[in-house]
């Protein structure tokens, strides 16, 4: 009986917090993975910022993706010390615009590679983008072209991710002191060479990867913000945080495609990845076999079926919006070096498309003004072969309102977005996308549960200009709010039955 009652229990607590070792949204902020829905360096530059809040130490990948189609234009390994933080500002690395973007730090925090050192100065060091991943080899290789544009100009907006790749510790079994050598003293880290030799030929990482590490467990959080010097506006925004994203280290070499958002695993013994997903009041559980669909848990726990926010644009004073909407895991759907030629129209559900030049998703809208009455929509892609209807084209974009004119390769007001699509309606109100419908479904996990919509982050940005202050004087004010949305879930292998 005891042995009864101790397995009793024991499963009890196991179903209690479970929901911890599951990918899940974090609602206070902090994660294994830190997702930052856009940068831009078109008239602006992005400040960025990952905090550590635990007394260990973290070794992340940190990795940029361009908006049209989620490739890598920058990467690197960032080691914090326990509590230890990191700071750097994307900027414009040309000197006509029209270029590649650039990320540059003052900070100490140990990077592999070591940034090179601006010319003229002596503490800041930058490491600029690159076209690399999108521009060599034919369609379909993984660094091949996927037949959107291949130059630099490329890299100006898209996205961040930062991946927690373990826990430095400093091991007594083969260890080599990597904790000692992160952890600032005096505001330095004694030997940050320490840990970019590790990965040579004859290094301890090269040999042993998990040397003196332990499993991530998250506790970071991080913010971007988006700054204009000249017109005096910072749109700021917190990073969306993932927790239980892995249960084993996943330690790899600077320029390594892995880890990404495709390598969660929460039950590495039996090659589950597990998500939990909010659905009204109940979590769901979700498990996907990691090996192949790890993805699948973390475009889960994203999944929208409708994104809602308001807009501003009231000329009296001076009102501007703009929506940013970034579908973090859409790569990994529709990139045709990833997903190959094998399925329908090159793309993975949820996604409809596989990215030629652009990868299309159809949606509704609907609009409503300040009284609640429903208004006039029309969100619409403008170039063939996309014509009628409302589509969202990217991996990144942006949505304008009342900004005659603005279509992809014209620069939207706010962040000078080349991939904008405008909407005209009244000055103020709020506004909804929806995403389901019967394309966009995520596939069935092995519960049967599927999550309609489609994986999407973003925030409205919105800037005031007053003319008031004292004549001949402007002063702007700008925000940001990030989108709210729902999700529903059906069960595939017996549709009366709710999720569960």
């Amino acid at each position: 009986m005891r042995g009864i009652l101790t397995a009793a229990i024991a499963a009890a607590l196991g179903a209690a917090i479970s929901p911890a070792e599951a990918v899940l949204l974090n609602p206070r902020g902090t994660g294994q993975v830190l997702i930052y829905s856009y940068y831009t360096v078109n008239h602006q530059q992005t400040l960025v910022s990952v905090i550590n809040t635990t007394a260990r130490g973290k070794a992340l990948k940190v990795r940029f993706r361009e908006a049209y189609d989620g490739r890598d234009v920058a990467n690197f390994n960032l080691y914090l010390g326990p509590y230890d933080s990191w700071v750097g500002a994307v900027f414009d690395a040309s000197s006509n615009g029209t270029g590649a973007a650039a990320i540059a730090t003052n900070d100490n925090s140990c990077t592999d590679p070591l940034f090179p050192l601006v010319a003229d100065s002596a503490t800041l060091h930058a490491l600029t983008f690159s076209n690399a991943n999108y521009s060599q080899g034919g369609y379909g290789m993984a660094t091949g072209t996927d037949n959107g544009p291949t130059n630099l100009a490329r890299t100006r907006e898209g996205f961040f991710e930062m991946i927690e790749m373990g826990e430095v510790v400093d091991q007594a079994i083969r260890g080599h002191n990597t904790l000692e050598a992160i952890t600032p003293v005096g505001g330095n880290p004694p030997d940050c060479a320490q840990v970019r030799n590790a990965w040579k030929n004859d290094g301890y990482w090269n040999a042993y990867p998990t040397t003196d590490l332990l499993p991530p467990a998250g506790g970071l959080y991080g913010s971007a913000g988006i700054v204009d010097v000249a017109l005096g506006t910072l749109y700021a925004y917190n990073a969306t945080a993932i927790d239980g994203f892995s249960d084993v280290v996943q330690n790899t070499r600077v320029g390594d495609a892995k880890p990404n958002l495709s390598t969660a695993i929460t039950d590495s013994s039996h090659d589950i990845a597990t998500a939990y997903v909010p659905i009204g009041n109940p979590m769901i559980k979700a498990d996907y076999p990691a090996a192949a669909r790890a993805i699948d848990a973390v475009s889960g726990v994203l999944t929208a079926g409708m994104l809602a926010n308001e807009y501003v644009t009231d000329p009296r004073v001076g009102a501007s919006s703009e929506w940013v909407i970034t579908f973090p895991t859409k790569q990994f759907y529709v990139d045709p070096g990833i997903v190959g030629f094998q399925q329908d129209n090159g793309a993975l559900p949820p996604f409809e498309t596989g990215f030629d030049i652009y990868s299309c998703s159809g949606l509704t809208t609907t609009s409503y003004d300040r009284e609640g009455n429903p208004l006039p929509t029309g969100v619409g892609f403008p170039e063939p072969p996309i014509t009628g209807g409302n589509y969202l084209c990217y991996e990144s974009q942006l949505i304008t309102f009342n900004q005659s004119g603005v279509e992809p390769g014209i620069p939207t007001m706010v962040f000078g977005s080349l991939l904008g699509s405008n909407y005209d309606v009244y000055s103020n109100g709020w506004f909804a996308l929806s995403f389901e419908g019967s394309a966009k479904q995520l596939r069935a996990s092995l519960e049967g549960n599927v999550f309609l919509g489609l994986p999407a982050i973003g925030f409205l940005a919105v800037n005031y200009i007053n003319a008031n202050v004292t004549p001949g004087v402007l002063s702007n004010y700008s925000g940001v709010y990030p989108h709210r949305s729902t999700a529903t879930c059906t069960n595939a292998t017996n549709p009366q039955s709710a999720c569960q």
